[in-house]
């Protein structure tokens, strides 16, 4: 097969174009930097246990013991038991780069391909693929550590241009790309992004099933859908694994919505999925949209970049504070939206939106319309409680949705969709076949577009308050400082009158910085969008080759871009290792815990103990972090550890509490002489009828002596415990997923064990036959334990693990003799065309 080298060179200098600005964009990575992400510190500290298991045993195990008492582990770190994996695939698709360079390479080459498929100039492909690849969620969301997204994020792009594939009847290498990417999208573990592919792919079918019939054209269109889904199964099957473990946990964890503490009928309660207000709580502004073509409309975020000076930054330096110091605390409060906090606002892009713009005006197809209708519905669904009217009841009623919080993330859509009409747009105006007359239409209306955003952005700009909802919060600090300085002032009222006013005059220096990032940016914008339309103007009067054109299109777009982003990702995104390392370093408190080799838990409350992972490192921990905890646990949390309830944090083996020394500011640990151990038994059961009264009963029972269990569970025990002064149960072993307990007793006991209920999975075992335990003490396990010497083992087994596993590695060889044949196919037909 002859090569076409001529065609071949733009894909490579689009390929080395995205290396390149990926690798510079990223270069303190190359140098053995890490990204200082809080998240990425999180999944180290959730992580750790299950690591240090590996090492010793060789694999990850399936249940941990390092956070909130107990959680499956599958949700943080996973194997497979076939080495046969996806993986590959990913390796190819990122060249093998270095975290985070791989994320941005990968997005853009995805988005490339994407436009490739519609037929797109590569120069075109080029920008949009640079655009989608470094708008300004991505960045943002990698500087945080969301890795995970970000990935999810860069396979989108081929999951849509493999079905499109499909829809021209390019079967091959639409089978290719759809199965690839697809599958590694799944294997992210990002459901929420892919969720929002699969609603961009929904209005993509809609749109093709809608032109199909139109055109008396069914059979195609049900091919193509056919091979869509079977792909999509195998898609989810090479991640079995995963996909079948995390269904049946979602059951138990706060994204099934199974408390039994919540009444169905609470307006904030959806069935089976999260509380709205907590699902909710990042939603969208309805003018924040905006922000897609004016990033500091409400100021940018919570400590990235925004400010070079400061008229608040010079009021605290007047009260001694250091000009960077007084610069940062300013930065930190630059966002005045109600996304408190947030790191960053969505940008696409002034030429982006423009170009955008002018799509809208051109001849449109089933596509286009199917791509603006996903785009709309996005940026809907991220509006979230600000428009209640139809988001709760998407919330309430869509398949699958009730399990997504953070609406905000529904302008990836958009970002999607946006970005690949203005590459439509573009190339159909700057390389298209149009009349004079058509070229003169479609570009006085998109000005006359351009020029309506425009002034609205303006009217916002005159008419915005610039007022925070924290606003008040800062001057009544200000305000108090000013008081304690003047506390041995003997006028007092006029004392409380001049601080008062001291606080409206940081307020008032605020609202002036917020005003002026509004106007700069507006200006920025102005310029970009007045250059983008000189371009085209001179594109479409042919006083400029279409080549340049777009090539100076790519580059205004690169630099609008990657300036913005390097406020929220930039070189004081990156730590050395050893500083990283360094939030694990042991503190006095913990090396005194780490003395004791007992099995028992940690309560660190020199911290929020239930928004870190760090005391997860180096002990098990009552508290920890995980976006799905088991809502069993989260009732306790909120109903009984909050208020400190000392039975609960007995039953719970808590032997040590981290405080902060008020002396020394520094954490120490006190010992709790009373916790009742990793089990024990009781001298009775207090039967209740529900999970409320068990609930309840927990502020009124002696849980050492007495176990409240639900009297649905009273069939498993076939009679009281006897009291048996000499009776013992104890701990003789716990591997995670082997549980060891060895009893003596005269007569029938009932052992209570400190160890979290999750029945999907748990399996016990009295001398070696299985045997029944029940839910006690609302999150804990009890078991009917005989009269004698027995061994009791738990075992944690669960089925969806070993069903994943075998699916995984069937569907994983499928997709392999996809991609063979798909590419074989497409390599033959190249070569009889060629």
């Amino acid at each position: 097969m002859n090569v076409d080298f001529k065609k071949l060179l733009p894909h490579l200098i689009a390929v080395a174009v995205f290396l390149i600005v990926s690798l510079i964009y990223c270069k303190p990575a190359l140098e053995g930097m890490v990204l200082n992400a809080h998240d990425n510190r999180g999944w180290k500290g959730m992580a750790q246990q299950s690591f240090e298991y590996k090492e010793k045993y060789g694999r990850f195990p399936l249940w941990t013991n390092s956070m909130f008492s107990g959680m499956p582990a599958y949700q943080i770190a996973i194997d497979q038991d076939y080495t046969i994996t996806n993986q590959w695939l990913s390796w190819i698709y990122t060249l093998g780069l270095p975290k985070p360079v791989n994320f941005f390479f990968l997005a853009c080459l995805s988005f490339y391909l994407l436009a490739l498929v519609l037929g797109i100039n590569p120069w075109i492909a080029m920008m949009s693929g640079l655009s989608y690849g470094f708008a300004t969620y991505n960045p943002i969301i990698v500087s945080v550590g969301h890795d995970t997204k970000m990935l999810a994020i860069g396979y989108a792009p081929l999951v849509i241009a493999g079905l499109l594939l499909l829809f021209k009847k390019r079967w091959a290498l639409g089978a290719v790309l759809f199965a690839s990417g697809f599958s590694l999208q799944v294997s992210t573990g990002h459901l929420q992004i892919v969720y929002y592919t699969a609603l961009i792919a929904g209005f993509c079918t809609i749109g093709y099933l809608i032109a199909s019939i139109r055109q008396k054209e069914l059979k195609p269109f049900l091919a193509a859908a056919g091979i869509a889904i079977v792909l999509a199964l195998i898609g989810v099957g090479t991640n079995a694994t995963t996909m079948l473990t995390t269904y049946e946990y979602s059951k138990e964890s706060m994204r099934g919505g199974i408390s039994e503490l919540k009444d169905s009928k609470d307006k904030n309660k959806t069935a089976g999925g999260l509380d709205k207000d907590y699902a909710f709580k990042y939603s969208v502004g309805i003018a924040e949209t905006f922000t897609i073509i004016l990033p500091g409309l409400y100021g940018g975020s919570n400590g990235g970049n925004e400010y070079k000076s400061s008229k608040f930054a010079d009021k605290l330096t007047e009260l001694g504070y250091p000009e960077d110091q007084a610069l940062e605390y300013a930065n930190g409060m630059s966002y005045w939206g109600n996304q408190q906090p947030t790191s960053g606002p969505v940008y696409f892009g002034a030429i982006i939106i423009l170009l955008f713009l002018y799509s809208l005006f051109q001849k449109q197809n089933w596509l286009t319309w199917s791509l603006l209708a996903s785009g709309i519905f996005g940026i809907l669904l991220s509006w979230g409680n600000n428009f209640e009217a139809l988001n709760y009841f998407l919330f309430d009623y869509l398949p699958f949705y009730k399990k997504f919080r953070a609406p905000s993330m529904g302008l990836f859509m958009p970002q999607l969709s946006f970005v690949l009409l203005a590459a439509t747009g573009s190339h159909n105006l700057i390389f298209g076949e149009h009349s004079s007359d058509e070229l003169k239409k479609y570009l006085k209306k998109g000005a006359i577009a351009t020029g309506v955003v425009i002034i609205a952005l303006a009217a916002m700009y005159l008419s915005f308050d610039f007022v925070s909802p924290n606003d008040k919060g800062i001057q009544e600090n200000m305000a108090n400082a000013m008081m304690q300085q003047g506390a041995n002032n003997s006028n007092q009222a006029e004392l409380k009158t001049q601080a008062n006013e001291f606080g409206k005059q940081f307020v008032s220096a605020l609202r002036e910085d917020r005003r002026s990032i509004f106007g700069s940016d507006l200006f920025r914008a102005l310029v970009l969008l007045s250059l983008g339309i000189g371009v085209l103007y001179m594109a479409t009067k042919q006083k400029l080759k279409a080549q340049y054109a777009a090539i100076i299109l790519l580059a205004l777009s690169a630099y609008d871009l990657l300036s913005i982003g390097k406020k929220y990702l930039n070189e004081n995104s990156f730590v050395d290792q050893s500083t990283f390392e360094s939030d694990f370093t042991m503190s006095s408190a913990d090396q005194q815990i780490k003395q004791d080799t007992g099995y028992f838990r940690v309560l660190n409350q020199a911290t929020d103990p239930f928004n870190e992972s760090t005391t997860s490192y180096f002990h098990r921990s009552i508290g920890g972090y995980h976006p799905a905890k088991l809502q069993i646990y989260q009732d306790l949390v909120e109903f009984q550890i909050s208020k400190f309830n000392m039975q609960v944090i007995n039953m719970l083996n808590t032997k040590y509490v981290i405080q902060q020394d008020q002396q020394s500011g520094q954490p120490i640990a006190r010992l709790n002489p009373d916790a009742y151990g990793p089990c024990w038994l009781v001298k009775g059961i207090k039967y209740v009828n529900d999970g409320k009264a068990e609930m309840s009963a927990l502020d009124q029972t002696n849980l050492r002596d007495t176990a409240v269990v639900q009297t649905k569970y009273k069939n498993i025990i076939s009679s009281q415990p006897v009291f048996d002064s000499t009776a013992v149960i104890t701990l003789k072993e716990n591997r995670n997923d082997i549980i060891k307990y060895e009893t003596k007793a005269a007569s029938n006991q009932f052992a209570v064990l400190s160890e979290v209920w999750y029945s999907a999975g748990w399996h016990a075992y009295l001398d070696g036959k299985k045997t029944e335990f029940v839910k006690t003490n609302y999150a804990l396990r009890g078991i009917p334990v005989p009269a004698g010497n027995h061994q009791i083992e738990f075992r944690f087994e669960p089925a969806s693990y070993k069903t994943g596993n075998l699916v995984s590695l069937i569907t994983t060889i499928l997709l392999y003799l996809v991609i063979a044949g798909g590419l074989t196919v497409s390599g033959y037909r190249l070569s009889v065309n060629s």
